[in-house]
């Protein structure tokens, strides 16, 4: 039988030897104490791993409405384009004035044409084509605006 307790690492107490109680309880809360972790550490534990899964959460949840934002803006890009394609500007339509129309997906385009007043040059006109969407009860848009020469007939 002393064996096995000497094989499982556990040396049983002499006869011969003689502790106290209170020598015997401080050593094996001495045991318990090294081997365990305590309340405190393991509150600190969790309340460590509550901070770093909460910034996490909010790390993603920004980087979500960052994609979100991107996409319509990407979208409002190709819309815009769309709308020079479809809607093209000839020399007898480029007279200052505005048009306007709207997708399929939510999003709505207007194409301002004007002549700026600060330009002596006759046929010089500001095209600005916007395209707006809603998002999150939010107003957004993107435009772009350029600028057409065509002379007038005279000058050819």
């Amino acid at each position: 039988m002393v064996n096995l307790y000497r094989r499982r690492g556990f040396q049983p107490r002499s006869k011969t030897q003689d502790t106290s109680p209170a020598q015997t309880r401080l050593e094996a809360s001495s045991t318990l104490w090294k081997s365990g972790l305590t309340l405190i550490e393991v509150l600190l534990a969790m309340v460590i791993l509550g901070i770093g899964a909460g910034t996490l959460m909010l790390a993603t949840a920004r980087c979500l409405a960052v994609i979100a934002k991107a996409r319509h803006y990407s979208t409002a890009q190709r819309l815009i384009l769309q709308v020079g394609a479809e809607n093209p500007l000839t020399r007898s339509e480029l007279d200052a004035g505005a048009d306007s129309g709207s997708f399929d997906n939510g999003y709505k385009w207007e194409r301002e044409i004007t002549e700026p007043e600060d330009e002596e040059r006759e046929g010089l006109y500001t095209v600005r084509t916007r395209v707006s969407w809603s998002a999150r009860g939010r107003e957004s848009f993107e435009e772009i605006v350029t600028w057409h020469y065509i002379p007038p007939e005279e000058e050819r």
